[in-house]
């Protein structure tokens, strides 16, 4: 009966030729940018449908709530709490009530008061894809540029495994 060392991912990404693991971040990179050109797509779509084509009409705030969660700090080390501001809604589109609920900016969400009116703006076709007033578009450059970097990242690695310029772990056995 033979005995073997546990399974060890560290020792057996060592083993593999750095070619394959460039190979992966390769890959790597292309699902980020594929994801990034996506989502920019689809959110800029969306938000020139519901400029063009969208309907406005009044719905009612149910719901005011103020929480907090926690987030990385980018000033200091460590997590800090961060507040936000979410106002649960309800509209109505051809007899049929939609419900949601949209996190907003302080000064909008101070504005709007429980069981008042709240404006949405939704899309005839699909009154799901829907916007209330004050709320961000889906579009957002820091998407774009998370991704676009994300992607630059693995095609560099990738790159550098690739061409052997880059050693997956440090050897401290050498040949005499």
């Amino acid at each position: 009966m033979s005995t073997s060392e546990p399974f060890s991912i560290r020792q057996w990404l060592a083993g593999l030729p750095a070619g394959s693991i460039g190979w992966v971040f390769l890959v790597s990179g292309v699902l980020f940018l594929v994801g990034g050109a996506y989502q920019t797509i689809t959110g800029l779509a969306h938000d020139r449908s519901l400029e063009q084509e969208g309907r406005s009409v009044d719905g009612t705030v149910l719901e005011k709530k103020v929480g907090t969660r926690m987030v990385e700090s980018q000033s200091h080390e460590g997590r800090t709490r961060q507040t936000y501001y979410s106002v649960a809604y309800r509209f109505s589109v051809l007899g049929e009530d939609i419900t949601d609920t949209v996190e907003l900016d302080k000064d909008v969400w101070d504005q709007l008061r429980e069981q008042g009116p709240i404006r949405v703006t939704y899309l005839p076709d699909e009154p799901g894809r829907h916007r209330v007033e004050g709320q961000e578009a889906e579009f957002q450059i820091w998407k774009l540029l998370l991704s676009l970097a994300g992607a630059g990242l693995m095609f560099y690695v990738g790159k550098l495994l690739l061409a052997g310029k880059l050693q997956l772990s440090s050897s401290s056995e050498s040949e005499d």
